[in-house]
């Protein structure tokens, strides 16, 4: 006869349960195990946890059922007592109190505190856990925050094992999603009841063998790879992230824009001017944006049939005093055209950047000697390095079009922020619900680390070299005590003192504790 067997409780308060079969022989009755449940979540209703199943319903003599989403809503999974760890009496300080203030600071900080607000300290934790580490990988989050002071301001937060893939299944909830853009575009531009945007728009390519379903095969400049990619907007005036989407891995670029401008109308994003790369240049674009006034800068690619017209038309003696401009410390000369796109009245602006042009003449004219081509054809190559054209709706003067157009080192900025600060690679889920969780959390680290750094960028002063990743390491160093009724700060020294200066943050000598 089988049943199901409860263990005593477990000094974290933790149950655990297994199915076992009862047998007499003779005089003596013999037990033996057939299978382990797990930890008992609800005794009544028969669901259990464990690291094969996660979470599900075990019914006798029937087996292992999967939960109905309806019902995993209204488990507690909160209140799951996780392992019992000795409390540390000395934890690291700094990073977390001060991110935790600058955070408080932060306008957007009221969309944040929207996501699943049952799970806040869930959120903040692996929050912290993704800007403040270098090495993210989410198996190891219960172990920082056991020793940092995370664990003190967000201490119910459940981060260990599978319950992190659990939150990130829950945080890519295409409603909560929504609720959290809802939110935050409403705070990056005011709450009219539409907002205009200039945007820029880039993908980058996120490279996984997850077997997710968006994941297929990208060829990116003759580059091959198995890939998701991510698409993210960034608002020209003030560089900040304002939305992400994502699509599969072998839909190319330029048939994304419609789409992603499509969903921020949903949230009253009016977009009035982009500025794009030139992958996304492609008839049906560039009319949308004609047609709903929409201001556009992209770049040509080479291969354009429109390059080749242009260049070949007005190329020739660019280069003399009247169109030369300078852009920083580089010299471009630059020549406008009027031109037809796609039936609409646009301007080319051909250019030839003097610094790329020389350092490839060398290069370019032995590889053209080596391959023993014709003179002519020799300088025909030559005369086209350092090349390029930019395209606009709009007519500007050359002196401005430059320092337009690469705003969009801004949007490269903030994806060197996702991969390398905010870790977004490499990918370790294994569903798209978990994938979702992962590029929100990682937007809302992106977020956080481009204001902060904008910020540190425009307070320090000449010759300081501070920046976030540098400053948090310092802010590391500071310790704490941990006593019964209070925290004690440990003395910054010079360096950590500097980076509280510099954010107009107060160092505490004892902060109360809450129990």
């Amino acid at each position: 006869m089988a049943y199901i067997a409860y263990s005593s409780p477990k000094p974290n308060g933790a149950i655990y349960a297994s199915v076992v079969e009862s047998s007499r022989k003779g005089d003596k009755v013999e037990q033996k195990r057939l299978e382990n449940l797990g930890l008992v979540i609800d005794q009544k209703k028969g669901i259990y946890k464990s690291r094969e199943k996660g979470v599900f319903r075990y019914i006798l003599g029937k087996g292992a059922f999967e939960i109905d989403p309806k019902d995993m809503e209204s488990l507690n999974l909160r209140a799951i007592p996780t392992q019992v760890t000795q409390e540390k009496l000395i934890l690291d300080f700094g990073d977390s109190y001060v991110l935790d203030k600058y955070i408080l600071g932060l306008s957007i900080r009221e969309a944040i505190d929207v996501i699943l607000p049952n799970e806040r300290d869930t959120l903040m934790s692996l929050l912290f856990y993704r800007i403040l580490t270098d090495k993210k990988a989410n198996c190891n989050a219960q172990t920082w925050w056991d020793g940092n002071y995370a664990c003190l301001l967000y201490p119910k937060a459940q981060i260990a094992g599978q319950r992190i893939s659990e939150f990130l299944a829950r945080l890519g909830g295409e409603g909560v999603q929504r609720a959290f853009f809802a939110r935050y575009l409403g705070i990056v531009y005011g709450r009219q009841d539409e907002q205009a945007a200039a945007i820029l728009i880039d993908s980058t390519g996120l490279p996984n063998a997850s077997g997710m379903s968006i994941t297929q095969l990208n060829n990116h400049n003759g580059d091959i790879s198995l890939e998701v990619r991510l698409i993210y907007v960034i608002d020209r005036r003030n560089g900040m992230p304002i939305y992400f989407r994502y699509c599969a891995g072998n839909i190319v670029d330029v048939s994304t824009m419609l789409t992603t401008i499509a969903e921020l109308s949903q949230y009253n994003v009016n977009v009035n001017s982009a500025i794009v790369d030139a992958g996304y240049f492609s008839e049906p674009n560039v009319s949308d944006m004609y047609e709903n006034g929409i201001h556009f800068v992209t770049r040509l690619a080479p291969n354009r049939k429109m390059f080749k017209e242009v260049t070949g038309e007005h190329l020739h003696g660019i280069c003399t005093a009247k169109y030369a401009i300078r852009y920083g410390g580089r010299l471009v000369y630059m020549k406008k055209a009027k031109v037809d796109v796609y039936g609409y009245e646009g301007y080319a602006y051909i250019g030839i950047d003097m610094d790329s042009k020389n350092s490839q003449v060398k290069r370019a004219t032995f590889n053209c000697m080596d391959d023993k081509l014709d003179l002519e054809e020799i300088d025909q190559r030559i005369e086209r390095l350092g090349v390029f054209v930019l395209l606009s709706s709009d007519d500007m003067d050359t002196n401005d079009v430059l320092p337009l157009y690469y705003t969009r080192q801004q949007i490269e900025q903030v994806f060197d922020i996702t991969k390398n600060s905010a870790d977004i690679l490499p990918l370790r889920t294994q569903s798209e619900d978990t994938f979702r969780g992962h590029l929100m959390l990682t937007f809302l680290a992106t977020a956080i680390l481009q204001k902060l750094q904008r910020d540190i960028l425009s307070l320090r002063k000449k010759g300081d070299k501070t920046n976030p990743e540098g400053a948090l390491m310092r802010l590391r160093n500071q310790k704490c005590k941990v006593y019964e009724k209070d925290i004690i700060p440990q003395e910054a020294v010079k360096e950590i003192s500097a980076v509280y200066k510099l954010l107009s943050i107060k160092c505490p000598i004892t902060i109360p504790r809450v129990i």
